[in-house]
């Protein structure tokens, strides 16, 4: 939906503003915004949950630690001053203190506290500088010259955009729920096809397996140590970021990682090959410990890595790529919270499975790479309806703030 520009607009004398509303006022901006240092304590000696005589405390991640005392009790706003995440904001109301890495901006009274909100949580409008660690450039942002609205149009343009981001907010929410329905749903699939079979009329047996159940009367109980081999890399606790920054090469080197699709590095050199087949990875300690995936060809490990593969023409790799993430997920919910998980090849080999003949093992993972790949068609489509509409979200609050829209006579808009 497109909406009004103002009337009449004048030019700004700032370049990278452009022509603004006639009656908007451009001042730098720490004229509406007072501004106070973070605190200095440590967000690691803080308490993470709500408890009696604590307040909430804001670190550079948002309000996610309580504290002792608070350091203020008027509204404000909160900086993410330093780190990944910098230049991201939070609103800040009654009792509440902060800890290291963050900034405190006040709003003068010329100013609407969630207007400044909206303005301030763009991360590209403000300055930044360093490269490995990445920091607000607080002072230089704020006496740099910008255009505000009178009070009451401020006022007015905050809850314009609470109405229409939270309809966007709800629509990106349902998407979210949606993909979620779907990576149950494909997990499913997956899980009856590799324990049940494909014909729903085969007679079955007990496994003996608690997390398997029955299964087809012709199937196989076997230990994994008799049909698969574990190991690691001989280089892992070699071939750090660091180490690789200077042996680049065409060979990818895995870890735990999620970004990248776990590839860490490339090295020069590689330690396995395993051709189109594939082998089975899997990390072994940390909150992705059994974290199940298939890479291919020539590749390296990092620390705190595996890969499991069949030592007989009997197992395919690609068909118990499957099978076994049942188990992993099984095994994953066995560990404790609080404790930190891991998963030694010894574990792996007491395990036992449920083993098809080669023909029905081929048979199964063709019918779940048609199946699976539905799903993941629908999941890219919802995570495409997720970019674009968080993009619509940003055009809007930045098309709003800097007067390029005229929202002040808008109570409802039908469609966003």
């Amino acid at each position: 939906m497109s909406f009004p520009r103002y009337p009449k607009y004048k030019a700004s004398g700032v370049e990278w503003l452009g022509d603004v509303p006639e009656h908007w006022n451009v001042a730098p901006a720490k004229r509406r915004l007072r501004s106070a240092s973070g605190g200095n304590s440590i967000k690691g000696q803080c308490a993470d949950e709500s408890a009696e005589g604590l307040f909430p405390g804001f670190s550079a991640s948002g309000q996610d630690i309580w504290l002792e005392a608070f350091d203020f009790d008027v509204s404000g706003i909160v900086l993410s001053a330093v780190g990944a995440r910098c230049g991201k904001t939070f609103k800040a109301d009654g009792e509440w203190g902060v800890v290291a890495n963050t900034h405190c901006l006040f709003p003068t009274q010329e100013s609407d506290r969630d207007f400044i909100w909206y303005l301030t949580n763009q991360e590209d409008w403000w300055e930044k500088g360093g490269s490995a660690q990445p920091f607000v450039k607080v002072n230089e942002t704020l006496a740099r010259k910008w255009i505000f609205p009178p009070l009451a149009e401020q006022t007015a343009i905050a809850g314009f955009l609470d109405r229409e981001t939270g309809k966007i907010d709800e629509l990106v929410a349902e998407q979210r729920r949606l993909i979620e329905l779907l990576k149950e749903k494909r997990q499913a699939v997956i899980s009856h096809a590799v324990t049940k079979g494909l014909n729903p009329h085969a007679p079955t047996k007990p496994s003996g397996i608690e997390w398997l159940g029955d299964v087809p009367e012709h199937w196989e109980i076997r230990k994994l140590s008799q049909l698969f081999r574990a190991g690691k890399g001989k280089n892992g606790q070699l071939l750090t970021k660091e180490f690789c920054a200077g042996n680049e090469g065409e060979y990818p080197v895995y870890s735990g990682q999620t970004e990248n699709e776990g590839v860490m590095a490339t090295w020069s050199q590689y330690e396995f090959d395993f051709g189109e087949e594939g082998v089975l990875f899997s990390t072994t300690v940390g909150a992705k410990a059994m974290h199940l995936k298939q890479v291919f060809g020539r590749f390296s490990l990092s620390q705190n890595c595996m890969i499991i593969w069949p030592t007989t023409v009997g197992c395919l790799a690609s068909f118990f790529f499957c099978h076994f993430q049942p188990l992993f997920q099984y095994e994953r919910g066995l560990i404790p919270e609080h404790m930190q998980a891991s998963f030694r090849i010894e574990d792996l080999y007491g395990y036992r499975i449920a083993v098809p003949p080669i023909d029905e093992q081929r048979a199964i993972r063709e019918l779940l790479d048609r199946e699976t790949a539905a799903f993941d068609t629908l999941t890219i489509e919802a995570q495409r309806g997720i970019e674009l509409l968080q993009e619509r979200r940003s055009a809007l609050i930045s098309a709003a703030v800097t007067g390029k829209i005229d929202v002040r006579h808008i109570t409802n808009v039908e469609a966003v």
